[in-house]
């Protein structure tokens, strides 16, 4: 399904070492930066965030809240990876879910300046991941979030979870219908459930890494 083959050949030199929850932060201001780099990802409630992260590093780290979308919490994973003999650590920040259906306007407006103050505090973000469920379709919240990520000025990509749920051909189509509606190529097809992409992302994600204080 439109595989990136050259992630795929990385993917195969890089060893997860070790991988587990480092702290919940409610107030960005109170967060203690390291010059570990930071991946961050985003996306509305209920697309798959914790089962992306648990998959892409193989291990049940990722937490998931009772009330989706109730949350306004990132909760940090730290990661320690082998990438030709290299040993290395970056943290996963999974960002609280948005746009759930019975989350009031003024919880999103909060999400969105809680997120804002995380980022403008943070040098050590090197990419935002915006996780997306292949099975809808984009709204206007979204566009507005894709905006919100153009104007962070982070590079960004965006993961299609939930593929195993959508036929081949549906599963391209869309994929193909992002790519043009967003202009954005760096998109990828990922399923928690198969393990489909796992190794483009992971590949991509650490590869794109570009701190070297990251070393062990």
């Amino acid at each position: 399904m439109g595989g990136h083959g050259a992630f795929e050949t990385a993917s195969q030199r890089m060893k997860i070492l070790n991988a587990e929850y480092l702290t919940t932060v409610v107030t960005p201001e109170k967060r203690k930066f390291s010059e570990i780099p930071e991946i961050c990802f985003i996306g509305r409630s209920n697309v798959g965030k914790s089962s992306l992260i648990n998959r892409l590093v193989m291990r049940k780290i990722a937490r998931t809240s009772s009330t989706p979308g109730a949350t306004r919490a990132i909760n940090l994973y730290t990661i320690h990876y082998e990438f030709e003999e290299l040993r290395k650590w970056v943290i996963f920040s999974d960002f609280p879910g948005f746009g759930y259906a019975k989350v009031a306007k003024s919880i999103y407006r909060s999400w969105e300046l809680m997120i804002d103050a995380y980022i403008a505090k943070n040098p050590s973000i090197q990419r935002l991941v915006w996780v997306f469920d292949i099975r809808r379709e984009p709204d206007v919240l979204d566009e507005t979030v894709l905006e919100w990520a153009w104007h962070s000025r982070l590079p960004f990509c965006i993961i299609l979870t939930k593929s195993d749920k959508e036929g081949r051909s549906s599963v391209m189509r869309k994929k193909d219908s992002l790519m043009r509606k967003f202009q954005l190529n760096d998109i990828f097809v990922f399923s928690a459930k198969t393990g489909y992409g796992r190794d483009d992302v992971l590949a991509y994600l650490l590869l794109s890494l570009t701190t070297p204080k990251n070393n062990e």
